[in-house]
């Protein structure tokens, strides 16, 4: 007897293969940023990393240590990029104390993923906001970190773009954040990238912070903490 093949078997696995590959050239706005997100974790479901775009949680923890190692995470955090609450996770695994933890994302899936994730614990939650139409009131927070955010451009000026987001940050914080981007000629296929000095120097300039950066020369990833 033969076997009925069924032509959209293998749909799901195509489609899983294609989005694995996709990089959007730019998005319009952070609606459209959180639309492609909530896509993938449809898509990858159960599989943070691939949705994330992480090569694996090994490269997201040694991502953490490395903020965590310029700016500790002292009293009331806020997290914006949040995804599943991972951050959280990290600083409950390696015991480090902090009073609050509050993440925020623009994909409503994650969201809610991480909601249900630490569903119970009055000290860490978890909201769908946009920090540009929404910003938080100065010093709402003591420590905030953007990792693994700022890596599409966004709107018709990217780099302002990206640079409201880290001063909205600055202010909610009242002693500084971390953010992490991509630096320029360190790896292909890299649309939106900065040279790490030069980003570090208009953090100073426009903002008035205090800077310090974590770029080894080889990584494509750079970090860098900006203080009051």
């Amino acid at each position: 007897m033969s076997r009925v093949t069924n032509p959209f078997r293998l749909l799901a696995r195509k489609l899983k293969r294609r989005m694995s590959n996709y990089s959007p050239a730019a998005f319009p706005d952070t609606v459209s940023c959180g639309a492609f997100y909530d896509a993938r974790n449809s898509l990858f479901s159960g599989d943070d990393m691939m949705i994330l775009e992480y090569s694996g949680s090994e490269a997201q923890c040694q991502l953490f240590e490395r903020a965590i190692s310029l700016l500790a995470p002292i009293g009331k955090i806020i997290d914006l990029g949040c995804g599943f609450g991972h951050l959280a996770s990290y600083l409950d695994e390696k015991s480090i104390p902090y009073k609050s933890y509050h993440g925020i994302d623009v994909s409503k899936q994650m969201v809610t993923k991480a909601g249900n994730r630490f569903k119970g614990r009055t000290s860490v939650s978890f909201e769908v906001r946009d920090i540009l139409t929404n910003p938080f009131a100065k010093e709402s927070f003591d420590t905030g970190y953007v990792l693994s955010v700022l890596g599409y451009p966004i709107g018709e000026n990217p780099i302002r773009t990206m640079m409201e987001i880290i001063e909205k940050m600055f202010s909610s914080c009242r002693v500084g954040i971390v953010f992490s981007h991509v630096a320029s000629d360190r790896k292909g296929g890299l649309s939106f990238t900065t040279v790490p000095e030069d980003l570090a120097l208009r953090c100073e300039r426009e903002l008035g912070a205090k800077t310090e950066l974590d770029d080894d020369g080889t990584d494509f990833t750079y970090l860098v903490s900006l203080r009051h």
